[in-house]
């Protein structure tokens, strides 16, 4: 791996700081690594924490001269910064969802494609250890085409960031950016997009926000996959779970509270399981995943997740919020 790049990571948060340290966990210098805030208090954490210098404003982050940018913004800057990104032909990784809405998506695309950008939008979820055996277990024709993928994730939102108040962290583009990424998973793991859907979205009145805090969706891949996902904010045991149905077998995927992969074959009877090893934590599909975007940067190779696929999931969100609404099946554009 090139180690004399500079990475310009903008927004501190959990995420920017989780950035960080994946670029250390990859050798990456800190002092190849600066950050930029607006925030005081998270500017004096990543020195405190990591040894990582910050500024509070992008003008003098662009005055570092950067090599790559990582966007770890709320979902509603995406976009803008990685325009400017793009615009000054920089690589860059961006959190998944691209943005919450698809105002600027031609120019990205355009701009990614002429200056021959290494464009990553960051999943995580394929790199976790009982993804890629779910993976390996979905390519191995003995387990057929899926028939259905089913999703369930809960999460009470006051557990997400314990150390704040939810009401002043949260927006309803954070529960679209995990629709985004469970999509993302969806297309990585099956090499399909969804063609139609189906959402509904409720407010409970149990949490002080704006938007859902359940949302269900049903919906169907241009394979022929039936999708379920179903989502809500206030489990406060957390789940988070997959269920693959073929014509030939089973396969069942927990991420959380235990990670776990087991197939069952039906022809066979064969039952196998597999557990990551001790000590693994979520953490590491995060450093898994970001050492393929800096060997990405080496190589000069296409993202696994394109920046087509990121505007398709846009599109996507656009139809949940318009099916949660008009109780109608939206067909999902190109």
């Amino acid at each position: 791996m090139t180690k004399d790049r500079r990475y310009l990571i903008i927004g501190g948060g959990s995420m920017g700081k989780r950035r960080i340290r994946c670029l250390l966990a990859h050798g990456v210098p800190a002092s190849d690594i600066r950050l930029i805030d607006g925030r005081a208090d998270r500017r004096a954490e990543s020195w405190q924490r990591y040894a990582v210098t910050s500024v509070d404003d992008l003008t003098a982050g662009w005055a570092w001269n950067p090599d790559v940018v990582i966007v770890s913004t709320p979902t509603r800057h995406h976009m803008r910064y990685c325009l400017e990104a793009a615009r000054a032909r920089k690589d860059f990784f961006c959190e998944i969802a691209l943005s919450d809405s698809l105002d600027g998506a031609d120019e990205l695309l355009a701009l990614a494609a002429e200056y021959k950008l290494v464009a990553a939008l960051g999943i995580n979820n394929p790199w976790h250890a009982a993804m890629r055996q779910a993976k390996t277990w979905l390519d191995d024709d003995s387990f057929g085409a899926p028939v259905t993928w089913q999703m369930v994730f809960g999460n009470y939102l006051p557990n997400w960031h314990p150390w704040e108040r939810y009401q002043d962290f949260y927006d309803e583009t954070q529960i679209m950016g995990v629709i985004a990424q469970e999509l993302g998973t969806l297309y990585t793991m099956l090499d399909s997009r969804v063609a139609e859907l189906y959402a509904q979205a409720q407010h409970s009145g149990a949490l002080e926000i704006e938007g859902p805090d359940n949302l269900q969706i049903l919906a169907r891949t241009a394979a022929g996959t039936a999708v379920t996902l179903q989502l809500d904010l206030l489990q406060d045991r957390q789940v988070y779970g997959y269920r693959i149905v073929s014509a030939r077998g089973v396969i069942d995927i927990e991420l959380l509270p235990e990670a776990r992969a087991r197939r069952y074959l039906n022809a066979s009877g064969q039952i196998d399981e597999t557990r990551p090893p001790p000590g693994y934590s979520f953490e590491q599909a995060y450093i898994d995943e970001f050492g393929a975007f800096l060997a990405c940067l080496d190589t000069r190779e296409a993202w696994y997740h394109s920046l087509r696929d990121g505007v398709q999931i846009l599109r996507c969100l656009d139809a949940v919020k318009a099916s949660s609404v008009s109780g109608q099946r939206i067909v999902i554009g190109e």
